[in-house]
């Protein structure tokens, strides 16, 4: 078996569950990437990882926005703002992380999803009702904070190369009163255009050079998961849906801070 078929042989089943739980969750996938990037190529840098992440949730949360478009679950209105307002931020996180050196990411990112995690597990975000599969008002109020938050969320995303799914979600969930399932469906709406803005500047840089084949295969298995995360996130409950991202959080977090330690 050649090099580059091995690769993909190991990659792209690997992007399949990333995009299929992703989008099943509205993370794009990239919480759960970034640390098994960081697990499976201990020499690269974490500006070549996160690259790499932020490329393949854009694949990611492009697949899941158009099955969440075809479900009427996205606010339209409240994503285009945030991703406005996350741009900028997304391309200063880029630029951030080249400052960074491996041997402070690996616990910082580990620490990180550890204190996300347990935050939704020991404080829930409540269920779905009936009336919470389509898109709800948010007040001009709502907006102003989500903008805001989405300009910061987009800093430390494009900084660890997650994409921000996994803090936005839970932001619009409890800050913005979204249903679960509409915060998830308008989160990878924004992740489309974050992790477009953020890969667009990793390439402008040139850390593409080593990741581009990987980066590749991933997509391959990406692009064919998101769709049944989407699918499959009609017939679990939003209460689940939160659970189900804080134990992976808990779980990466753990096995991240104990290779690096």
């Amino acid at each position: 078996m050649s090099p580059e078929l091995h690769e993909f042989v190991r990659l792209a089943p690997l992007g399949f569950a990333v995009g299929a739980y992703g989008t099943l969750v509205g993370a794009g996938g990239g919480s759960i990437l970034v640390p098994l990037l960081l697990l499976l190529y201990p020499q690269e840098s974490p500006a070549t990882l996160t690259a790499m992440s932020l490329a393949v949730v854009f694949f990611n949360a492009y697949s899941g926005t158009i099955a969440y478009m075809r479900m009427g679950r996205i606010d339209y209105y409240a994503g285009t703002v945030f991703s406005v307002a996350g741009a900028p931020g997304a391309i200063l996180g880029v630029l951030l992380v080249h400052a960074v050196p491996r041997g402070l990411f690996d616990p910082v990112f580990g620490f990180l999803l550890i204190g996300i995690g347990g935050f939704l597990v020991c404080s829930p975000l409540g269920t779905v009702h009936a009336g919470d599969h389509g898109p709800s008002a948010v007040s001009v109020r709502q907006m102003r904070i989500g903008a805001i938050g989405s300009a910061y969320i987009a800093i430390l995303s494009s900084l660890l190369g997650i994409g921000g799914g996994i803090i936005h979600v839970p932001f619009l969930i409890r800050v913005l009163r979204m249903p679960p399932h509409v915060a998830t469906a308008t989160s990878h709406f924004v992740l489309t255009f974050m992790a477009l803005t953020a890969t667009g500047m990793h390439v402008a840089l040139g850390e593409f050079q080593t990741g581009l084949g990987r980066t590749m295969y991933l997509a391959v298995g990406v692009l064919m998961g998101a769709p049944l995360g989407a699918a499959a996130s009609a017939k679990v409950g939003g209460s689940l849906i939160v659970r189900l991202l804080a134990g992976a959080l808990c779980l990466v977090g753990l096995r991240l801070l104990a290779r690096t330690f």
